[in-house]
């Protein structure tokens, strides 16, 4: 079942491009990472996805609804800015307080459970929390009314490492015991790759890659960048989906055709490289079209 459709998304402000033909499906129960670069589009597209903007062309689907204001719609969507904003006088008791009143489910101990999990007390006054305290307790406020669907635009950028680490960890038990599907955009890819099993790849406002993490990684490899091994993958790649991008010495190869990877003496990419190849490799070249074009 697919929780979040995007189809041929397009919205400007102004003369900027926020979203240019973005499509992409993000399957149920997925933690699914959005990454890019700034500006790529990726809090145009959360916003559009937590019906707070609209789309200038294309069609949406969350939860298996268009997004909306509806309160029906917005008791299952879970949605965090990338500023959080909570009352500074409150403690995290004193928002579950508010959050049980406001939603028709919470799970008041999960979410003090998860809370102690990051050591934040209870008790404590949210103007005396860390700025990366504050956002956690924002996506576990989020959290805790056990949404289908839950939205963060980075969550994990003003936290450290451990604390990172067990955030992640908290969305994958969340989303397997909720069978919910969560949405994070970071530039953390290196933490991402260990916690989410799909990746949407943002590059102005259009979607470059949007498959699982498994299939993105076990698809592309390292090859020595050559005219022999260029010549060779111009005549044994016949599928609109290969790919390679050039990168100096080497070239990104993306194939799923054992023999070749095999032939090429190929080496395995990580993710990380992946993204940033990318997005910054200087051409992107289809070897069975004899085309080439920019890959962001």
């Amino acid at each position: 079942m697919i929780a979040i459709s995007a189809d041929r998304l397009s919205k400007k402000y102004k003369r900027n491009v926020a979203l240019n033909l973005a499509t992409f499906e993000i399957p149920k129960g997925s933690v699914a990472a959005l990454v890019g670069k700034n500006g790529a589009g990726k809090s145009t597209l959360l916003h559009v996805l937590a019906g707070l903007a609209k789309v200038d062309s294309g069609h949406v689907t969350v939860n298996g609804s268009s997004p909306s204001q509806n309160s029906t719609w917005l008791s299952q969507i879970g949605f965090v800015d990338q500023v959080a904003s909570l009352p500074s006088q409150y403690s995290l008791k004193k928002l579950s307080r508010l959050g049980s009143d406001l939603n028709t489910t919470w799970n008041d101990e999960l979410l003090f459970q998860r809370s102690e999990q990051l050591e934040i007390s209870p008790d404590r006054r949210v103007e005396n929390l860390s700025g990366g305290q504050k956002h956690a307790v924002a996506v576990l406020l989020a959290l805790a009314k056990e949404p289908a669907v839950v939205l963060l635009d980075e969550p994990l950028a003003s936290l450290d490492p451990i604390s990172r680490r067990t955030l992640l960890g908290i969305f994958l038990s969340h989303a397997y015991e909720n069978a919910s599907t969560i949405l994070l955009s970071s530039h953390l890819v290196g933490d991402l790759e260990r916690a989410c099993d799909h990746i949407v790849l943002l590059s102005k406002g259009s979607v470059l890659l949007s498959h699982s993490i498994d299939e993105v990684v076990g698809a592309h490899f390292w090859v020595t960048n050559s005219h022999t091994t260029k010549a060779l993958l111009d005549s044994l790649m016949v599928s609109p989906l290969e790919c390679w991008i050039e990168l100096d010495s080497k070239l990104l190869v993306c194939t799923s055709n054992a023999a070749l990877v095999n032939q090429l003496d190929a080496k395995p990419a990580g993710l990380e490289e992946i993204v940033i190849a990318r997005m910054t490799g200087s051409s992107l070249y289809r070897s069975s079209t004899n085309t080439t074009e920019a890959p962001n």
